[in-house]
């Protein structure tokens, strides 16, 4: 049986944390540059921040999700150490989910979802630049079905990226292949 829980009965949300990002650092500074169309990560490392006593506190962990709260893409990500040590900027808010009751992976897809994905935008509409409250989004409400379907609906989100990344493969090749012939051809 399916429950429905607050996001701020299964999360502790923050802030991202506000720096002018540097060329060389420390700790890498992730930005919404740092993802595609999709909200996929693509692993560029050319913002950074030095670690210091103001934000050392703001290191992501492992699980962590990040959702953009402003403008118009509010996709979510979930953190994982091969990133390397990472803070993340200010256009972010920082989930921390209680691990006892929801997977980091299994909420980034639930936040992911397209009716999710307008329910978000329709929260910051009305504004120049859309922004999500804090307390909107504690109060979202996030299905919770027990750990082992959340298992399996993370395993499908696996699969499902990897046939996409396989099928965009390829296309690439079919065109490159497709470019070639007509190239001999003439």
């Amino acid at each position: 049986m399916n429950k429905t829980k607050k996001l701020n009965d299964i999360a502790q949300l923050q802030f991202g944390y506000y720096a002018p990002p540097l060329e060389v650092g420390s700790v890498l500074y992730i930005q919404v540059k740092h993802f595609d169309e999709l909200g996929r990560y693509n692993e560029q490392m050319d913002t950074f921040v030095d670690l210091d006593q103001k934000n050392e506190t703001h290191i992501l962990n492992e699980g962590d999700i990040l959702f953009v709260g402003k403008g118009n893409r509010n996709f979510a990500w979930a953190y994982t150490k091969t990133v390397g040590p990472a803070i993340a900027s200010s256009i972010f808010f920082v989930i921390k989910p209680d691990r006892n009751q929801v997977l980091p992976e299994y909420l980034t897809t639930i936040f992911n979802l397209p009716k999710n994905q307008i329910y978000f935008q329709s929260l910051g509409a009305g504004s120049s630049i859309p922004s999500i409250r804090k307390s909107e989004l504690e109060m979202f409400p996030v299905p919770l079905p027990e750990m082992s379907v959340q298992k399996k609906i993370v395993e499908l989100k696996q699969l499902h990226e990897l046939e996409i990344r396989l099928t965009q493969e390829i296309v690439d090749k079919k065109r490159m292949l497709f470019q070639e012939v007509i190239n001999q051809l003439i």
